[in-house]
This record gives C-alpha cells, structure tokens and sequence, in this order.
C-alpha cells in the first residue's frame, strides 16, 4: 500500500509538472502575442480609418452629385418658367424671374418688360424648348446651353441658346447680359 502511495503522488507530481510546463508555454506564448498585439491592433486601426475615410468620401462625392444635380434641376425648372411666362405675356413673373443684378445693370423695369412682352404679342412671337443640352454651375452662377424654336408672325427659327441664370435667396434668376431698346422684340439670348 505504500507504494501505491507513492506511485500515486509520483503520478500526481509528473501531472502538476506537466501542467506548470503547459502554462509556461502559454504564458511565453502570450507574452509573443501581447508584444505582437501593438503592431496588430495598429494596423487595425488604421485599416479600420482606412474604411471610415473612403465611406466619408464615397459619401461627400456622393452628396456633393445629389446637390449638383437638383441644383440643376432648379436651374432647368427656371429656363422653363422664363419660356413660360415670354409665352403667357406675364409680366410681373417675367420681371421677378429676372435678377437683380440685372435690374440694377440694365436699369430694367417693369414697364421695360411689359414692353416686351406687348412687341412679342403683337409679332406673334412664340418660344419652343426643344431640349436643354448642357447645364454649368459655378458657386451662384450657371450657364445654359441647349436648342428653341422661335415662331413669329413671319417665320419659324430653330437655334441654339446660351441663358445665364444666378442664385438669388436660394432661386434661380435669368440673369441678362445684354439689353437693347424695348422698342424691338427680345427673346431670350440667342
């Protein structure tokens, strides 16, 4: 019986002996990867920051094209309503569709416009969109290419147009660069 009692705590040495072993092996194995972790956890971070700052700048061109192409709308809604009321003879919405500067430049006045519009209605003078080719922002400025048709009592002309237009309180302005007498027929720039 004694020896069975000293094979058992011989057995239970070799066991405790095995296990210290075991975990000074994972304690070294822990101090390799504790001094490898810095390195590691570095660059996850910046793979991470990598990612953050390509999602902010996917976003920001993102956002930056959303904004451009409503502001382009606008601009294209405005070109329209100038056209519009040109046709209907609307006098008060021609005059505040165009900008300020204008007024200011030109010296245009209500009356200036209602003379314009009278010489168009009595040449029979209609606008026709028929497309809107390019549309350039600048900050508050944008420039319009495309195509009209203007019919008279005379004649029908297609030709291409170049409108400007400025953000005025957030809308979108004809801005005119050029002004001749109200005595003669004006239609948008040509």
């Amino acid at each position: 019986m004694a020896t069975k009692k000293k094979k058992d705590v011989t057995k239970k040495k070799v066991t405790e002996t095995k296990t210290s072993a075991k975990k000074t092996a994972s304690k070294a194995k822990s101090k390799t990867t504790k001094s490898e972790n810095p390195f590691l956890k570095d660059t996850k971070k910046l793979a991470i920051i990598g990612v953050v700052a390509l999602v902010v700048i996917i976003g920001a061109v993102a956002g930056y094209a959303i904004i451009q192409g409503n502001e382009k709308s606008k601009v294209e809604e405005a070109v329209k309503l100038h056209i519009q009321y040109y046709n209907d003879r609307n006098i008060d919405a021609y005059y505040d569709l165009v900008s300020q500067d204008s007024k200011n430049k030109f010296e245009i006045t209500l009356d200036d416009i209602a003379n314009l519009l009278n010489k168009a209605a009595f040449d029979g003078t209609k606008i026709t969109l028929v497309n809107i080719s390019q549309i350039t922002i600048q900050g508050d400025n944008a420039e319009v290419r495309g195509v009209i048709t203007v019919k008279n009592n005379q004649e029908t002309k297609t030709s291409s147009f170049v409108e400007f237009y400025k953000k005025e309180n957030g809308e979108w302005k004809y801005e005119q660069r050029t002004w001749a007498t109200t005595q003669t027929s004006q239609i948008p720039q040509q």
